[in-house]
């Protein structure tokens, strides 16, 4: 797929470069991608990396932009968050004075265009910055350790004049301790620690993080340092120029100063020589906690040692299984970026460049979890028993809650509470593990809506019932209200939360949430008479069959499924709408549910192909023609723009759906495309595209807009479920491997032109290699494999955790 291209000099010293689009490419085998930044050229909007493990994180930008968190990204922001793509200012720099020459030097653009090239390679858990500047060699890469709470900020400089360089080096960053730095700013205290040689800073005035302290260390000796950041910036200096940088600093801390953190350092480095120097930026409410790690490294070794097991964490996690397909853009996001994107930003970080989020969602990151389960199923596991203790005693959940305190809110959204039985079936299903539906979890309680309520944020109390996650699913599907046509209430939303008056009245229906319901009952009535529980899966078993006769009776629009019924009884995703006639989500469901009736989802299918999926603007809508004058109000939907976000534009996760509802219906040209133009690989192979699309090539989007002039440009990116459900997609349906407790599923939805592909899966100490070789045209059907050279009947494998290699034929 790559475009024709004259390389520079930098792009034929940087070797193979994949997708190269004018501003950046993947490099080192699709680990890491590089871009490159040569006067005003830089990429449309800031190209960030998320880099966090679970109690700690950042995320920088290709200019050096970005914040740090700690505990909570939103409540608890170490150093400034901004989301302006037009400055993309950095609150934390390193600075470079040549004591000699007087020049201040950056390793990090900082946003300036005239310093030559500067290289910024984002990978997975660290990004590198590579400059030369005054035949100084500036080589820094910034990570975070496993399991400390710690950034580290490697330097590795290298003098390649022919004097002695006397250097001075200056660590600043900008404190927040809260979620503003305009309402922190007042209660910040800096102060010196001489014995062990670490600035640190304490918001006095905070409730929910007292006693604990950011510091900055280097292992250098520390020869000056402020909290004063006027001090440091000067009257009229900005983090590009600073005075600071160019002076000793004066060794001011205290409180009532405009608080920062600056740390000095002085090295002189031989010619030829290669120096490297280490700052840091740690958390903790745990004195001997920081002179431990201030002392851990002092010695620089033990950070490349802690670097080495960043990569060899996130090696094994992304290796769990690899791809080799002829399409290169699969292999990079399947092999590593997607899983990366969900782990490091949605899981952990729960914080991009356009969000700023620090909350669980409910429903949200549940959904993230199945992405893991060939990789990292524990990740699931403990997401279930999270999402089990934000249930509360009347059965219903928190939308979304704010970790350690709890602080969230209660609504009458009805899709979140069934993720849990949803979510808890799969992983049965995957692992076999069924020890979880005894395990013991409490719930919470606290004020109940009113009827005049649509929601209400509080902290609620640690309820003294326990029940067992059976329980706690059981309770999900025992809150869910049906209206009038026998269909699922709508209440304050359903999985779309921007149709929020719908069913507010209590009355409306949703016809996805039927087809998600329908799901979740057969996923569920295994797993009732498995714990001994046989009356109330007969129970389901009969409110599935009715389900599904009142979809298949009410729901039916002649040539597509509804969407809703509004309180008043009227039609939403009807013929007879002019605007959302047709939506996304309830025809990929009568999909993926197995429930449809075989033509009518068939033909579902086709209209969703036929309205929706707009192939030369690579665009696959949520429902069209978007809300605009309808007298209807379907709720804060419409306060979008026509064509953006839920109103009527691509959104992701919805269009990972469809593409995964085309591979269940063995549509094999329609879901390889689906996913071709979900590939933000694919959408940004040139320079022009690049512009276009503007976010970042190796992450998802949540949504991309249809509204001209903005036709083709990624919404929010890094911060979405749609990397998830894109794995899942590519992996289980669209490659077709999937597993089901010890039992490898073969089942792949490629089209005779996608010709063959490998895949090479670890499954504990055993490899297995599995070969899809070439077929003639029309039906794909697994009906018989080899096996170590033996045939078996059917697609599906014992595995066996032997030590061993295994090559499966398809």
């Amino acid at each position: 797929m790559n475009t024709a291209y004259v390389p520079t000099i930098q792009e034929k010293e940087t070797g193979n470069y994949e997708f190269f689009n004018g501003f950046g490419a993947f490099v080192c085998e699709g680990r890491e991608y590089e871009i490159l930044l040569e006067g005003n050229n830089r990429p449309p909007a800031p190209w960030i990396n998320v880099v966090s493990n679970k109690n700690f994180g950042f995320q920088i930008s290709e200019s050096g932009g970005g914040f740090t968190w700690s505990i909570n990204s939103r409540e608890n922001k170490l150093t400034p968050w901004s989301n302006d793509p037009v400055s993309d200012m950095a609150s934390e720099a390193i600075y470079i004075l040549d004591e000699i020459t007087g020049e201040v030097i950056t390793p990090m653009s900082l946003g300036r265009s005239d310093r030559g090239i500067y290289r910024v390679r984002h990978g997975f858990g660290y990004s590198k910055f590579l400059h030369e500047e005054g035949l100084l060699n500036q080589e820094l890469t910034v990570f975070t350790p496993l399991d400390e709470s710690l950034k580290l900020w490697n330097l590795k400089l290298t003098n390649h004049s022919d004097k002695v360089k006397y250097l001075s080096l200056t660590y600043y960053v900008e404190w927040v301790l809260g979620t503003q730095r305009e309402q922190t700013s007042p209660y910040v205290l800096t102060s010196y620690d001489n014995e062990h040689e670490y600035l640190y800073a304490k918001n006095i005035y905070t409730l929910n993080f007292q006693n604990s302290y950011p510091y900055l260390f280097s292992s250098e000796m520390i020869v000056g340092y402020t909290g004063d950041r006027q001090e440091f910036l000067g009257q009229t200096g900005s983090i590009r120029e600073p005075r600071g940088a160019e002076v000793k600093l004066s060794c001011n801390t205290g409180v009532c100063y405009d608080p920062c953190g600056a740390i000095q350092v002085s090295v002189a480095i031989q010619p030829q020589e290669s120096k490297t120097v280490l700052f840091g930026l740690g958390y903790s409410s745990n004195l001997n906690e920081i002179y431990k790690i201030r002392y851990k490294y002092r010695d620089v070794t033990a950070s490349e040692k802690e670097l080495d097991r960043v990569k060899a964490y996130w090696n094994r996690l992304l290796g769990t299984v690899q791809v080799k397909t002829r399409d290169r853009a699969i292999d990079i996001l399947v092999n590593g970026w997607l899983l990366y994107q969900t782990v490091s930003c949605r899981i952990n970080a729960r914080a991009g460049f356009y969000q700023c989020g620090g909350a669980y969602g409910y429903r949200d990151q549940l959904q993230d979890t199945l992405s893991l389960l060939f990789t990292e199923s524990d990740i699931l596991r403990s997401q279930i028993l999270i999402a089990c203790s934000r249930q509360f005693e009347e059965g219903d959940v928190q939308h979304w809650w704010h970790p350690p305190m709890g602080l969230g809110v209660r609504t009458r959204i009805t899709d979140d509470l069934l993720w849990l039985p949803y979510c808890t079936a799969a992983y049965i299903r995957s692992t076999g593990d069924t020890t979880i539906l005894k395990e013991q979890v409490p719930y919470i309680k606290g004020p109940v809506l009113e009827e005049d309520q649509h929601d209400v944020m509080f902290t609620p109390e640690i309820s003294q019932r326990s029940e067992s996650v059976y329980e706690h699913c059981k309770k999900a599907i025992q809150r869910t209200g049906f209206g009038e046509h026998g269909l699922p209430l709508m209440g304050g939303g359903d999985w779309n939360d921007g149709m929020n008056e719908v069913g507010i009245m209590g009355k409306g229906e949703s016809v996805w949430l039927a087809w998600f319901l329908y799901t979740v009952l057969g996923d569920f009535i295994p797993l009732c008479y498995l714990e001994g529980d046989g009356a109330y899966g007969q129970e389901l078993e009969k409110k599935r069959e009715t389900l599904l006769k009142s979809i298949e009776e009410h729901a039916w629009d002649g040539e597509w499924y509804l969407r809703a019924f509004y309180d008043d009884g009227s039609k939403l995703g009807s013929k007879e709408n002019d605007e959302c006639r047709i939506d996304s989500i309830s025809q990929s469901w009568s999909v993926i549910s197995k429930g449809a009736q075989k033509e009518r989802a068939k033909t579902a299918m086709q209209s969703a192909w036929r309205y929706l999926v707009m192939e030369e603007e690579a665009l696959s809508l949520l429902l069209a023609p978007p809300f605009n004058k309808t007298s209807k109000n379907p709720g804060y939907i419409k306060n979008y723009i026509p064509g953006i976000r839920e109103n009527g534009g691509q959104y992701t996760h919805a269009a990972a759906w469809l593409a995964i509802a085309t591979s269940m219906l063995h549509d094999y040209n329609m879901a390889e495309t689906l996913f071709t133009i979900l590939n933000p690989i694919h959408i940004t192979k040139n320079r022009k595209d690049a512009l276009r699309y503007e976010k970042e090539p190796y992450v998802m989007t949540a949504d991309i807009s249809l509204s001209p002039p903005y036709t083709g440009r990624g919404g929010w990116s890094w911060y979405t479920g749609s990397a998830g459900w894109m794995y899942q997609g590519l992996l289980s349906w669209f490659l077709g491997i999937r597993k089901e407790g010890n039992e490898l599923i073969i089942d792949p939805a490629t089209p005779a032109s996608f010709g063959d592909f490998s895949i090479e899966y670890k499954y504990g100490s055993s490899l297995y290699e599995i070969r899809v070789e070439s077929r003639s045209k029309g039906m794909l059907t697994t009906e018989t494999i080899i096996v170590d050279d033996r045939l078996v009947q059917g697609n599906r494998v014992m595995l066996e955790d032997d030590g061993e290699r295994h090559r499966i034929i398809v």
